[in-house]
């Protein structure tokens, strides 16, 4: 009995480690979000920012923590794509790139020049899941033409922490009962070998 309670207390304390662990890989992101929310759109390179204002002062990439009103800001940080009309669409993420570019979008930016560099969408996510956001870029007299695309996902952290931690609880609790049920076998095949002797 001792060594169940051991076995749960077990358990709990992991669960609390790797929700520590969590919160200490979530800064740890928060430092390098810059380097990682970066797309290649033919020669230039743009980086992806998204901000909840109502909800935190957080920047966040790839996992937006929550449905809701969400600033996306692209940053276009070569000179080229500021003399370019650029447009950007946000659609569900789909199986292949012909369904994603005939998908409806969830949020459309018109083609503008953005001589700043700086893109900026807001648009109020209702339902969790993966989304991307489509980036085009064409010179105006038509002659170039660059595309970017950035995969990152509305509400899906948290479950995702909670999954891993849900499966790691899971897999000592088995653990647990497997050492426990190999121990006391051991212990009552000892006594019965003790017994007919």
């Amino acid at each position: 009995m001792m060594r169940l309670l051991f076995i749960f207390v077990a358990a709990i304390g992991l669960i609390g480690r790797a929700d520590a662990q969590a919160v200490r890989r979530d800064s740890a992101k928060a430092i390098q979000k810059v380097q990682q929310c970066t797309a290649q759109m033919g020669p230039n390179v743009i980086t992806f920012s998204f901000y909840q204002p109502t909800k935190s002062r957080s920047q966040f990439c790839e996992d937006v923590p929550e449905t809701g009103p969400t600033i996306i800001v692209v940053d276009t940080m070569q000179d080229e794509l500021r003399d370019m009309m650029v447009e950007m669409r946000i659609v569900k993420e789909m199986d292949s790139t012909e369904q994603e570019s005939a998908a409806l979008a969830e949020a459309y930016l018109p083609p503008a020049r953005f001589q700043t560099g700086v893109i900026q969408l807001e648009h109020d996510f209702r339902v969790k899941g993966d989304y991307v956001a489509l980036v085009r870029a064409r010179s105006e007299d038509g002659r170039k033409e660059y595309n970017a695309r950035f995969v990152f996902s509305v509400g899906e952290e948290f479950q995702r922490a909670w999954t891993a931690i849900a499966v790691a609880t899971l897999v000592v609790i088995a653990l647990g009962a497997s050492w426990y049920a190999y121990a006391f076998g051991k212990r009552g095949q000892s006594k019965t070998t003790l017994r007919d002797a």
